[in-house]
């Protein structure tokens, strides 16, 4: 297990978990993207082929925002695939977050140090496939549905 930052790497995914304050009615207005983003076939956080799972939470009255999620490489890799992909996704998101940055997800520096400045140790982190990378996963199960079909014919 190696450390990016406070990151846990165990094989090749990586977790990352965020606690950040809203801002007063930032928590209406995100919930209002996260349902976008939920809802939406060609959600922008498709785009980043690496995540394993993403996950946000609004919590304590309203007053701030859990994100968490697992995904391949380093944690810096990660965050410059939100930038370079949907910037405009990650703005929506934590632009509801006290002391984001004026430039937003396109300045890539600052948005990392918002993220490390908000960042929190994980205690616990268990990949059960800590070899295997999204990419690896989602072509497994392409072969095991041509297998699936091919046994349903011989059947």
């Amino acid at each position: 297990m190696t450390t990016d930052t406070i990151s846990k790497t165990i094989g090749v995914v990586t977790e990352l978990t965020v606690i950040a304050p809203l801002k007063e009615g930032g928590a209406a207005r995100l919930r209002q993207v996260l349902t976008g983003l939920q809802t939406d076939p060609d959600s922008p956080i498709k785009q980043i082929d690496t995540i394993h799972f993403a996950r946000w939470v609004i919590f304590d009255n309203d007053t701030r925002m859990l994100f968490t999620s697992n995904f391949d490489g380093p944690l810096e890799a990660y965050l410059r695939d939100f930038c370079v992909k949907t910037p405009q996704g990650m703005d929506a998101i934590f632009g509801n977050c006290e002391g984001y940055p004026a430039g937003g997800a396109a300045d890539f520096e600052a948005f990392k140090a918002y993220v490390r400045k908000h960042q929190v140790p994980t205690d616990l982190f268990y990949p059960a496939y800590p070899e295997s990378t999204v990419k690896a996963v989602k072509k497994a199960l392409e072969i095991k549905a041509l297998a699936d079909q091919l046994l349903e014919k011989l059947a």
